[in-house]
């Protein structure tokens, strides 16, 4: 009974020892706490990461430093796998004898010194097991006493990383190899160290890390793999000991293509043993429409000389091994339920956006669902516009390639005129489809259209107006009368002007833009009728004419003169 409390005296006694320790020994002379994880400061400027996925993923977030708490947690420590080690920080409590919990540390040889039991190895265990073990030998000690042991402090430590970034690194027992590999590709001074500039930071392998143990035991870091499926062996907690070798990775060499209706398409690093369910975690998966019985596989043959594609059903072959540069497609349903839409503006009763089903919808559906056409609807002018389908029409240089694309094997542009003429031709180039709108009024089927998605409905309102301008006195809008001529609209805008050409007045349509000739055109509401200006040509202008026409002439009778001279 005396060595009992002899015993609870000592231990309280070391209890206010590690107390004072913990309060004034981790503080430096300022007074302020220490941080053993000073030199890996995660609120250093980094560089703008431009969008990588990876990068984003596993960019570092700053801590805060506290003596226990200063490490951020991604949960609950997991105690089946968290391996123990030197400067991990315990409290043991030895409840019903000492009511206050006892701070234990783990000395650098892996042992926790426990006050009246003795030294109790715990170095390389998991965090369970060696609970287990310290209670079983603290219950030898205190046998009526409840134990309980909790890890309140994780260990830091350091790493090595060689290859690119070479360096030693601090870290936590809490933190994982992206962490580390995090800080490296961002931080430039880490890169130049191995000689690295921080503009080749996407040329590393980010799915083939290597992972050395002090144990000797090897890994393979994947962190596309790790963030699409969670599994933690891609993506391990770190240990004493560690060395993390980061290498350079050849894109053009090997890799997957993986694209088609999946979540993000895109080219990954090729990693021997790949097989087509790795293809599509890459790629967080496939989008609602997948048809996932029809994938199609795309592989060089030995020779690189052509491309063998064939198609295979996932669920049957997700374990197929795939090859270096295959490409993965994955097709899509049929477009049917799709979310297919068309635009209906102008002169109708309720105008706005309305779904439709693909190849089935017709132009009169659309305008009968939105109520009809208002009274001041005008069918001679209405329009339907949609885009154009081109290869190109994704692509910066998109007209420029399609000009030289849609030229080819011509058999009519010869010279440079022609070629001009095209190529205004092709700037005017619109999506109009042509619908008589007046036509299908009238009952004529034809001119029902089947829709197609994106497409917009314009109905053209009736303004009544001609626009005249040119060289007329008062040029701007003249009311419309039906069956009136040009004259009478140049005459409604003030008449000529003193410099109009009249014999070259024109009447352009307000729907297609064409140009024509007074005596050819019926005037319809909202047309235009230009007067153009007679042009003045100075006197060098008619001595360049007359010059022009008299080498002509004099060529054609020296010419006249040769053929006769040649026959006599």
């Amino acid at each position: 009974m005396v060595n009992m409390k002899y015993s609870l005296i000592f231990a309280a006694l070391l209890f206010n020892c590690l107390t004072i320790i913990s309060q004034t020994g981790l503080n430096d002379k300022s007074g302020t706490q220490t941080n053993p994880l000073k030199s890996f400061d995660m609120n250093t400027s980094k560089i703008d990461l431009q969008n990588f996925d990876i990068l984003k993923q596993i960019e570092p977030s700053s801590t805060s430093a506290t003596i226990f708490n200063d490490q951020l947690l991604e949960g609950a420590v997991d105690a089946g796998k968290y391996i123990v080690g030197p400067n991990d920080i315990f409290s043991l409590g030895i409840w019903g004898v000492i009511n206050q919990p006892l701070p234990l540390a783990v000395s650098p040889e892996g042992s926790l010194i426990i006050p009246s039991v003795g030294e109790v190895g715990v170095s390389g265990l998991t965090l369970s097991e060696a609970k287990q073990k310290v209670i079983t030998a603290v219950k030898k000690r205190f046998i009526s006493a409840e134990i309980s042991l909790t890890l309140v402090s994780p260990r830091r430590f350091l790493v090595t990383v060689t290859g690119v970034g070479q360096g030693t690194y601090p870290t936590s027992a809490i933190m994982r190899a992206s962490t580390i590999i995090a800080f490296i590709f961002s931080d430039s001074l880490s890169l130049m160290k191995s000689g690295t500039t921080p503009n080749d930071r996407y040329n590393f392998s980010f799915r083939n890390i290597k992972l050395k143990r002090k144990n000797g035991e090897t890994q393979r870091i994947d962190l596309y793999k790790y963030f699409a499926t969670q599994d933690e062996k891609y993506n391990p907690f770190l240990r004493e000991g560690d060395v993390i070798t980061l290498q350079k990775y050849d894109w053009e060499g090997k890799f997957l293509g993986v694209q088609g209706a999946i979540q993000f398409p895109g080219t990954f690093e090729y990693i021997e043993g790949d097989d087509l369910e790795t293809a599509l975690q890459l790629v967080r998966g496939v989008t609602s429409v997948a048809n996932l019985d029809s994938v199609l596989i795309s592989r060089m043959n030995p020779s690189a000389s052509r491309m063998e594609s064939f198609y295979v059903k996932y669920e049957d072959n997700k374990r197929m091994k795939l090859e270096a540069n295959d490409r993965i497609t994955v097709m899509a349903f049929a477009e049917q339920r799709r979310d297919f839409r068309v635009l209906l503006l102008g002169e109708v009763i309720r105008p706005g956006t309305y779904p439709i089903t693909l190849n089935n919808t017709k132009l009169s559906d659309i305008v009968n669902e939105a109520g009809g056409l208002t009274p001041n609807s005008y069918l001679p002018t209405s329009e339907v516009y949609r885009k154009i389908d081109t290869f190109f029409i994704q692509t910066k240089n998109r007209d420029t390639l399609e000009n030289v694309y849609t030229r080819r094997l011509n058999d009519i542009i010869s010279n440079k005129e022609e070629k001009e003429s095209f190529d205004q031709d092709l700037l005017y180039k619109i999506g109009r489809v042509n619908v008589d709108f007046e036509k299908l009024e009238k009952g004529d089927l034809s001119q029902d259209i089947i829709l197609r998605n994106g497409d917009i409905i314009y109905i053209a309102d009736n303004k009544r107006l001609i626009y005249v301008y040119g060289q007329v006195n008062k040029p701007g809008f003249v009311p419309y009368k039906e069956g009136a001529d040009a004259k009478y609209y140049i005459d409604a805008a003030g008449g000529f002007g003193e410099r109009a050409d009249e014999d070259e007045i024109r009447v352009i349509k307000f729907k297609t833009r064409e140009w024509l000739e007074p005596d050819e055109a019926v005037i319809q509401s909202n047309d235009f009728v230009y007067v153009p200006k007679q042009i003045r040509r100075d006197f060098a202008y008619d001595i360049d004419l007359i010059s022009k026409v008299a080498s002509v002439v004099v060529s054609v009778i020296t010419l006249t003169l040769l053929v006769i001279q040649s026959q006599k």
